[in-house]
C-alpha cells in the first residue's frame, strides 16, 4: 500500500491536470450535499472547503462537472487554492491507496 506524502500531493496538484480535477472533485464531494446545492460551508467538520473558498471551488467543482475540464484561469486558481488543503487531500489520498 503507498503512503504519500504532503509534498508529493502538493507537487502532483501544480504539475498534473488530472490529479488537480480529482482533487477539486474529492474535496467539493467532502461538502455535505446541503453545502453542494448553496456553495457554501455550514458545518465546520474540518472537510471539504473553507468558507470563503467554498463558493469559487464550489463553483469550479460544477463546472468540471458539467464539461470535463477547467480553463486555464480556472486551473491556476484551483492550483493555488487547493495547496491549503494538503493535509486533508494527502489523508484522502492515504485512505483510498
Amino acid at each position: 500500500m503507498r503512503t504519500w506524502t504532503e509534498e508529493e500531493i502538493k507537487t502532483l496538484i501544480q504539475e498534473n491536470d488530472k490529479v488537480l480535477y480529482g482533487a477539486l472533485r474529492k474535496l467539493y464531494a467532502e461538502q455535505t450535499a446541503d453545502e453542494q446545492v448553496d456553495g457554501n460551508t455550514k458545518e465546520h467538520n474540518g472537510v471539504g472547503f473553507n468558507g470563503v473558498d467554498a463558493p469559487i471551488l464550489s463553483s469550479m467543482a460544477e463546472f468540471l462537472k458539467k464539461t470535463g475540464f477547467l480553463t486555464s484561469k480556472q486551473k491556476a486558481l484551483a492550483r493555488k487554492k487547493l495547496i491549503k488543503y494538503n493535509k486533508q487531500l494527502t489523508r484522502l489520498a492515504n485512505q483510498a491507496s
